[in-house]
């Protein structure tokens, strides 16, 4: 249970920071851009927003869980709690990549003529980088959480 609010503790600490960033981008930025790159970054954002949200609703009921509660209890709420991240992980956050995926794409096109060919070429390497980055992340802490909540049912079982 700990490594779990732990690991949920910090998804939510490095999403967050990558919100700071893109809020302030936007502000600095969207004042000046095109209804391309004020999309592009609106979608970034609101697609880390959802995924924060998300995050910080499953980090309440996660502490929700009382240990104490009878075996046959705890392994209900577990249960609960691991068909609720499935729900998370199979359904919200592939649409949260495909909407990033977007914003991405629709900055990179919104900052083209305003680039050097190096440059730019440089923008797409890394934005298209982080991209898949960030999914691996995500999706290697999905497998890590999945393990750790079968091994809780296990003991409870």
């Amino acid at each position: 249970m700990k490594k779990l609010k732990r690991d949920q503790y910090w998804t939510v600490a490095i999403l967050s920071a990558t919100l700071v960033i893109l809020t302030y981008f936007f502000y600095e930025i969207g004042r000046f851009g095109d209804w391309q790159l004020i999309t592009a970054l609106a979608m970034m954002i609101g697609s880390l927003v959802l995924r924060v949200v998300l995050e910080i609703s499953s980090r309440i009921s996660l502490k929700n869980l009382q240990l104490h509660l009878p075996t046959s209890d705890f392994l209900n709420s577990i249960k609960r709690y691991h068909k609720s991240r499935k729900k998370i992980q199979s359904i919200w956050t592939p649409v949260i990549y495909i909407i990033y995926g977007i914003g991405i794409i629709l900055m990179l096109v919104a900052v083209r003529p305003f680039l050097s060919t190096g440059f730019y070429t440089y923008c797409v390497i890394t934005g298209i980088g982080f991209w898949i980055g960030f999914i691996w992340v995500i999706r290697l802490s999905y497998r890590k959480e999945r393990e750790l909540l079968k091994g809780l049912e296990e003991l409870s079982g």
